[in-house]
């Protein structure tokens, strides 16, 4: 029988927990609220390409489901068809926002369709040991209750490994780009590549911190943690998501207006190999 400390730590860890989704949902609203403008300036009235697909995506679905994920926690019924729903969602928010990090690393390897095979391959690898690993360890810690195994399959600690897949395969497309970028660009001074790549691996590097946190909370944290992060961890990847996006799109106009020779346009973000090797040698030309 839990004793009155106990009971009142459980409680003071739960309201933590809200506090968190509180604050990840309010900063979420704010951050729309500040591109909001930067959206209507660079996707609205754009054309329906995969890009904008991708990014429509990611962005609206997140909102969704922060908002679903942010009441599931202030009113959580386990076991519930809403919580099934969620889950659906987030791991389709999850999926698009990795869509955005392959294809960004597409664009850096030159619209190779090998890279984009092996890519593609290797999510749907880590994709199905992820699955097999949650379905079938059982992992628990010392004091965890003995009802708290999720609906189904599994155990409530075994999302950690999820997570920790998800790391290793934002690891990978992060060394990709970190290769590619000092050994075939690295003579080439062009600003779009750099806001390409440097943003890129500013926002590889949060959530990849968000993740591994996420993970640390599912594996060791205790069982009233579970959700502290829940809403952060969409909401943020549609923040920065947005926000390299955004940021490439004002880099290509401001390229634009200003007419330099030496940068790479934001045509190989269209994913167009035509103009993939066009914009890139023009670019080696200039810098040679």
């Amino acid at each position: 029988m839990e004793s009155s400390i106990d009971v009142a730590t459980e409680l003071h860890q739960q309201q933590f927990a809200k506090y968190m989704n509180v604050a990840a949902l309010t900063a979420f609203v704010f951050d729309f609220c500040l591109t909001f403008s930067s959206e209507v300036y660079h996707v609205w009235g754009r054309k329906w390409d995969i890009t904008r697909i991708v990014f429509t995506v990611s962005r609206y679905l997140s909102i969704i489901t922060s908002a679903l994920t942010f009441y599931d926690v202030l009113h959580s019924k386990p076991c519930s068809a809403y919580v099934y729903f969620i889950d659906v969602i987030t791991y389709g928010c999850m999926v698009s926002v990795e869509v955005i990090l392959i294809l960004r690393t597409y664009a850096l390897w030159e619209h190779s369709r090998r890279v984009l095979i092996v890519l593609l391959a290797l999510a749907v690898v880590f994709i199905i040991a992820a699955t097999v690993t949650w379905s079938n360890v059982k992992f628990s810690l010392p004091g965890d209750p003995e009802d708290g195994n999720l609906c189904g399959s599994g155990a409530p600690r075994n999302a950690g490994f999820i997570c920790l897949f998800l790391v290793a395969y934002e690891i990978v497309l992060q060394s990709m780009n970190t290769w590619k970028k000092f050994r075939a660009y690295r003579n080439v001074q062009s600003q779009i590549l750099n806001t390409l790549y440097w943003d890129g691996i500013m926002y590889m590097f949060w959530i990849i911190i968000l993740m591994a946190a996420v993970m640390l909370v599912k594996i060791a944290a205790p069982m009233s943690y579970f959700s502290s992060l829940d809403t952060a961890q969409v909401a943020l990847q549609s923040v920065f998501a947005s926000r390299i996006f955004f940021n490439l799109r004002e880099c290509d106009e401001h390229i634009r207006r200003g007419g330099s020779v030496t940068a790479m346009s934001l045509n190989p973000l269209q994913f167009s190999p035509h103009s993939v090797s066009t914009t890139q040698s023009r670019v080696e030309d200039s810098a040679s």
